[in-house]
C-alpha cells in the first residue's frame, strides 16, 4: 500500500486490514475507536486500487453513508475505513497525518499490550 500525501510504502499481509498493517510497521494512523469500526476518523481515499479492496463491511456501509450524507469532498466510492478494508494487492490511498511513531509512543504502546 502507498499513503499519500507522505508517500510512505506499508505491506499488507493477507486478512490484514490497511490500519493493522500501518500500525505494525510503526506507523500512526489517525483514529478515534482504534479499529472498533464505530468513528470515521481512518477514512482513507482510494486512489488506485479499488478492485483489489475487500467488500465493505457492516460498519462501514453504516458509518460510511451516514458520512457520504454529511461530507460531500470525496467521491463515496472510493472512501473506505481503514480500520476495516483489507487488500489483495497493490493500492495507493490518500490520508493525512499517517506518520512514523515516535520511540516515546511506541513504548507507551507496548506497556499497553
Amino acid at each position: 500500500m502507498r499513503v499519500e500525501p507522505a508517500g510512505i510504502e506499508i505491506t499488507v499481509r493477507e486478512g490484514e486490514s490497511l490500519m493493522q498493517a500501518a500500525w505494525r510497521e510503526g506507523y500512526e494512523w489517525p483514529t478515534l475507536c482504534y479499529a472498533m469500526g464505530r468513528c470515521t476518523a481512518c477514512r482513507c481515499e482510494v486512489l488506485d486500487g479499488l478492485h483489489v479492496l475487500s467488500e465493505r463491511t457492516d460498519a462501514e456501509v453504516a458509518l460510511l453513508g451516514d458520512l457520504n450524507r454529511r461530507v460531500r469532498r470525496a467521491n463515496p466510492r472510493r472512501v473506505r475505513l481503514a480500520c476495516q478494508v483489507s487488500a489483495t494487492g497493490d493500492v495507493t490511498v490518500r490520508k493525512p497525518g499517517v506518520k512514523k511513531r515516535t520511540e516515546e509512543r511506541a513504548a507507551n504502546a507496548n506497556d499497553t499490550t
